[in-house]
C-alpha cells in the first residue's frame, strides 16, 4: 500500500514538471502532545500478568513534501498528497516491575528480580492527503508507520528474549487552517489525532514462555508548520 502511495506520488510529481506551475510544496513542522499506550505481559503457565496503562506527554521537529492536484478535473483539484517524516528519535521512558520467584511451564525455576523495559521511536513516517474545503481550511487523512527500538533488562542484564525492534501502522485523522503570501510562503495551525495498532511478541526463553502486548497507542497532537510553494 505504501509503494504504491509512494509510486503514485512520485508519478504525478513528474507529471506536473512539465507544466510552468511545480504544485510542490515544502516545508517543516514541530508538534507537541500526548500519546496513550495500553499493554500487558503475561506467562503461559498462567503465574503471572501485568498490565499497565501510560500517558506521555511529546514534542516533535519534523519535514514535508506535498503535491497538490490541481490540474485534476472539479472537486478533486482541491486535493494533495504529501509524506512527512520526523527527524530525530523519541525517548519514550523506562517501565520497570519486581517478579516473584516461580516454577516455569516445565518445571524449571524461574529467577525472580527487578525487570525494566524502554523504548524509543526511530522513525515516524506519515503518507497523508488532503482536502481544501475553503481557501484557509482543509482536513487530513493518512497513514502511519512507527518504527520502535526495545531494551529488555532482567536483574540489570539486557536480554534478547523478545526482539528488540517493532514496525507499528496505524492512521491519523485531523485538520488545519493554513495562512499564504504572495511570495509562496505559507503558516499552518492543525490538530491531529492518532491511532496506532499494537503488537504482540513471545519471548524466546526456555523456562516459562512470556507474551508481551502493546494493546494500541492513541494521542492528539497540536502542529504549526512554514513552508513555501513552488
Amino acid at each position: 500500500m505504501k509503494k504504491t502511495f509512494l509510486a503514485v506520488f512520485f508519478s504525478l510529481f513528474i507529471f506536473s514538471t512539465a507544466s510552468a506551475d511545480l504544485g510542490v510544496n515544502v516545508g517543516v513542522s514541530a508538534q507537541i502532545g500526548s500519546m496513550e499506550t495500553k499493554g500487558k505481559e503475561s506467562s503461559s503457565d498462567g503465574t503471572a500478568e501485568t498490565s499497565d496503562t501510560e500517558e506521555h506527554i511529546f514534542g516533535t521537529a519534523g519535514f514535508f513534501i506535498e503535491k497538490d492536484l490541481n490540474f485534476l478535473p472539479g472537486p478533486f483539484g482541491r486535493l494533495a498528497v504529501g509524506f512527512d517524516n520526523i527527524g530525530h528519535d523519541i525517548d519514550l521512558g523506562t517501565q520497570t516491575n519486581f517478579r516473584n520467584p516461580s516454577l516455569g511451564a516445565e518445571g524449571n525455576a524461574v529467577e525472580g528480580g527487578p525487570n525494566s523495559v524502554s523504548a524509543e521511536v526511530t522513525g515516524f513516517k506519515t503518507l497523508y492527503a488532503t482536502l481544501n474545503i475553503t481557501d484557509w481550511l482543509y482536513v487530513k487523512a493518512g497513514s502511519v508507520t512507527v518504527d520502535v527500538e526495545t531494551e529488555f533488562k532482567k536483574n540489570h542484564v539486557k536480554q534478547t528474549s523478545y526482539a528488540n525492534s517493532h514496525e507499528l501502522d496505524g492512521s491519523v485523522l485531523g485538520f488545519g487552517v493554513e495562512k499564504s503570501t504572495d511570495n509562496g510562503l505559507f503558516f499552518r495551525l492543525e490538530y491531529n489525532d492518532y491511532s496506532i495498532d499494537g503488537k504482540s511478541v513471545k519471548s524466546s526463553g526456555t523456562d516459562s514462555k512470556f507474551t508481551a502486548e502493546l494493546l494500541d497507542v492513541s494521542g492528539t497532537t497540536g502542529r504549526i508548520s512554514v513552508g513555501k510553494a513552488f
